[in-house]
């Protein structure tokens, strides 16, 4: 799997970080702590050390696993550490003093273990470590927020199969499944196990389901419950994500259990008005947080509030950037906000919610993918009705 990053982001790379007076930029990944810019830059899976040397304009590449990384990774060199005792560690303070000075200005990540930090600092003492997370994070995310063609063609696996899930527990609610009987947790037993009989390589994240009893949670705990029924009068919930070919899907689907009320007549129309309003938005509009406007205008409106974002950008992660929110009030905030475009190469997830304890809670969330001729729905999550 060759990296994810095109060639014209990783010389934009390449020119941010030497605008900043970085000299090579570190970036870890180890079972303790991920991080997906390890995956994004190199097509290497994990546990890893990555060396962005600015000034000769090259990777190198410090892995666990040094035959993992000659199948998967794209790299200018990949290191053996069999030659430092299998120390990643080791070898990556050696592979820092052989390409930098002893004053070197070392770039890193906000998701840098200490302990490797300090290898470096103590390695070498007069480099100076630059930690900018509004910089460098932040241009990484920044790369990741639009997605190359290749990209999008690796989404399709997960759109797909999360289409046809969607369809499933559809007809299985309705028809098969007993109602007497049927739990949270078998729901989401069902999703992750079928999604892997579809080809899936894994779930994008934990599935959450909740019943009425429990989905004004935004994010339930436990995500789904190994007791609770999920047939009951109210407004539930299924979120799911399916990693098909690397890349992440995320759509939730609200169930409307038993006899429709006027309150949850009006929290679902308020919903599915605000989203199917902000997919509108995004042809029409040229920011993403007049796009939140749109969602959060709609449901204010109906005399409810939406705790959370309206939606975020997916991809290796499943909350990838950009975010989808309204511009911060707050000045503290305001003072590193700014405006995000709507560009071409976006894979969006576009998810507002009402959450209510005496009903329960009604979140609709599709993906969609900005193209040249605007938003392209790639999923058919929708509302499904259980009348009882």
């Amino acid at each position: 799997m060759p990296r994810f990053v095109t060639n014209d982001k990783i010389d934009t790379l390449y020119d941010a970080m030497e605008a900043l007076g970085i000299d090579v930029l570190v970036i870890t990944d180890s079972e303790d702590h991920r991080e997906v810019n390890m995956r994004y830059l190199t097509g290497h899976p994990e546990d890893a050390s990555l060396f962005v040397d600015i000034k000769n304009r090259q990777t190198i590449l410090v892995p666990w696993d040094f035959q993992l990384a000659q199948k998967y990774a794209e790299v200018d060199q990949i290191v053996d550490v069999s030659e430092y005792n299998g120390s990643v560690i080791a070898a990556s303070a050696e592979i820092i003093k052989s390409i930098v000075s002893s004053k070197a200005k070392i770039g890193v990540l906000r998701s840098i273990p200490y302990y490797f930090l300090k290898t470096i600092v103590d390695q070498i003492t007069e480099s100076e470590i630059i930690y900018d997370p509004m910089n460098i994070d932040n241009k990484l995310d920044e790369l990741r927020a639009t997605k190359s063609p290749d990209e999008i063609s690796k989404f399709q696996k997960s759109f797909h199969i999360s289409n046809q899930l969607v369809d499933e527990i559809e007809n299985n609610l309705m028809i098969k499944w007993d109602r007497s009987s049927f739990r949270e947790i078998d729901l989401a037993v069902f999703v992750e196990s079928r999604m892997r009989e579809l080809g899936a390589m894994g779930v994008g994240f934990e599935t959450l389901v909740a019943s009425s009893a429990r989905s004004w949670q935004i994010h339930t705990y436990p995500r789904a419950h190994p007791e609770l029924p999920l047939y009951r009068k109210g407004l539930a919930l299924i979120d799911f994500g399916v990693e098909g070919d690397w890349l992440r899907s995320d759509v939730t689907i609200p169930f409307i259990m038993g006899t429709k009320t006027d309150k949850m007549k009006i929290i679902s129309e308020a919903v599915e008005e605000a989203h199917y309003s902000a997919i509108d938005a995004l042809k029409e509009l040229t920011y993403l947080h007049e796009v939140a406007d749109i969602a959060d205008n709609i449901i204010e409106q109906a005399g409810f509030s939406m705790p959370h974002a309206l939606g975020h950008g997916i991809g290796l992660t499943v909350h990838d950037s950009p975010g989808i929110r309204k511009k911060p009030v707050h000045e503290a905030l305001l003072a590193s906000w700014k405006e995000i475009y709507i560009e071409k190469g976006m894979v969006l997830t576009i998810e507002p919610g009402i959450y209510e304890q005496d009903v329960g809670g009604f979140r609709l969330e599709n993906d969609v993918i900005i193209t040249s001729k605007g938003p392209e729905v790639v999923t058919n999550s929708r509302t499904i009705t259980i009348d009882f």
